[in-house]
């Protein structure tokens, strides 16, 4: 997974530029400098039928906005990027260089001038929205039977629905997607995938507790066997290890799903030689967490996933390393109650395998400097791929820390400044090789102070759920096996 929770794009204050006409022959052009600056850095969002609200493919798109790109670029606002320079380089850093910066502030004060010779190509991009690098349709497409209707006002909760997996055999893939259906509309879509407890058929209840009816939700079968578990129809059971505990961490293990969507990212695509296994001898359903979120005016979205399948044969196989033994304010976490055959049926893969199901302390009302510390280790030499963290609006600084077998130290990754709005999976330029035994320890810093600008009430404890009033603490470090085909 690339990472990364983002909410829906604002630019507020834009400016219509009317600019002067450009004063020196040397100052730099759309053409020779600034477009393909644009296109390589914000072009993934600022494209048609996107999050964001206006397109920078090209110059005629661009010019409009010059005054406002100036604004957001000398700030550093846009591009958004959260990782502090001083550790670690990342292949999907989207942040502008000094020189860069200098170049597109310059552009605008002379009148953002088209310049001479031709235009900078723009990437290659799917007309149906999708957004591989090499511009393809997905080989194999999931959409959701119905479009959701979101209303134009209130809250919705986060909930779930399922639809059956359509394949029942391992899909080896390079790169997936989830496509919202309605940018504007969505604050993020994750899927996983899951099986039917005993006793549970898929049919019509309501998507959370007091809400529509819909037909996608799990619900009593009381003409069933107790003991047997609902396999969709056309389905063979055959040859399935849905329940086996240990296949199920295994599919864990190598990040079992499609993914998520997050506003402003694209396809999730793994390294090249590396694929992802997705697991139809496993699982029988995809479960479909939905935030949506009000526009102002009734919306409908559709969601619908991507896959690309894989070319090539390979071992490397992108793995999960969860950082489940926590500790809250230095205290260690309690462990929940074993979980249930039922509950283990209906576990998304984050819950897959966890010694700990951790129950964290709500954060105290006021308390601005609140501190969840999670660690996991590696079982065999590894290679870790990329570090991804998502909390809400209290989630405020996190630091990841790399501690080798012999006990030296090395930070891996700083966010001083975390912002729910814009959350990435930081993808390492160089994967970093670690012998077993090392651990990475993820370090989360929560603001539940009047000092936190996005805090809406510092006055109240703050629990742990899915919904944004609430907070999570839910960190990932995505790996491969560094023999290729050990098990972890």
């Amino acid at each position: 997974m690339r990472v990364r929770i983002a909410a829906s794009v604002t630019v507020l204050g834009l400016l219509w530029a009317g600019m002067p006409a450009a004063s020196a022959a040397e100052s730099p052009t759309y053409n020779q400098d600034v477009g393909s600056i644009l296109l390589e850095n914000c072009a993934s969002c600022h494209r048609p039928n996107q999050v964001a609200p206006m397109s920078l493919l090209s110059y005629k798109d661009a010019r409009p906005w010059a005054r406002a790109i100036k604004s957001k670029v000398a700030s550093r606002e846009m591009p958004p990027w959260f990782a502090d320079p001083s550790y670690g380089t990342f292949s999907n850093d989207i942040s502008l260089t000094d020189d860069e910066i200098a170049t597109v502030l310059a552009w605008v004060d002379a009148g953002s001038p088209e310049g001479d010779g031709p235009a900078p190509e723009a990437p290659r991009f799917s007309d149906a929205g999708w957004s591989h690098p090499s511009g393809t349709e997905p080989d194999y497409v999931i959409e959701f039977p119905i479009a959701w209707e979101v209303p134009a006002d209130g809250e919705t909760p986060n909930f779930n629905l399922y639809t059956p997996l359509p394949f029942n055999d391992v899909l080896r893939v390079s790169a997936t997607q989830v496509r919202p259906g309605n940018y504007a509309a969505t604050h993020h879509i994750t899927t996983g995938l899951v099986n039917m407890p005993p006793g549970k058929v898929l049919g019509t209840g309501p998507a959370w507790s007091g809400g529509p009816m819909v037909d996608y939700v799990p619900v009593d079968d009381p003409d069933a066997d107790p003991a047997a578990q609902a396999i969709p129809a056309g389905r063979p059971q055959g040859g399935r290890r849905a329940l086996d505990p240990e296949a199920r961490e295994e599919a864990a293990a190598q990040r079992a799903g499609f993914g998520p969507y997050i506003p402003g990212v694209g396809a999730d695509v793994a390294r090249a030689g590396q694929v992802r296994e997705i697991r139809g001898d496993l699982f029988d359903y995809v479960i479909w967490n939905l935030h949506y979120q009000a526009t102002g005016k009734l919306e409908q979205a559709r969601p619908s996933i991507g896959a690309w399948i894989a070319t090539e044969q390979s071992s490397q196989r992108v793995r999960s390393l969860g950082l489940r033994e926590a500790t809250s304010e230095g205290r260690q976490l309690v462990a929940a109650p074993p979980l249930t055959a039922e509950e283990r049926a209906l576990a998304g893969p984050s819950q897959v395998g966890q010694g700990l199901n951790p129950t964290l302390d709500p954060i105290p009302p006021n308390d601005g400097n609140w501190t969840v510390t999670g660690v996991g280790a590696f079982q065999n030499d590894a290679v870790i791929q990329s570090l991804f963290v998502h909390a809400h609006v209290r989630g405020n600084d996190f630091t990841w820390l790399l501690t080798y077998p012999d006990g030296r130290e090395e930070v891996l990754l700083r966010v001083p400044n975390y912002n729910f709005d814009w959350q990435f999976e930081y993808e390492l330029a160089e994967p970093l090789r670690v012998p077993a035994g090392s651990t990475v320890k993820s370090i989360a810093r929560y603001d539940n102070s009047r000092n936190n600008r996005r805090n809406p009430a510092p006055q109240k404890e703050v629990y742990w759920s899915e919904q944004s009033w609430d907070d999570m603490y839910l960190t990932n470090v995505s790996y491969i096996n560094a023999d290729d085909t050990s098990e972890n």
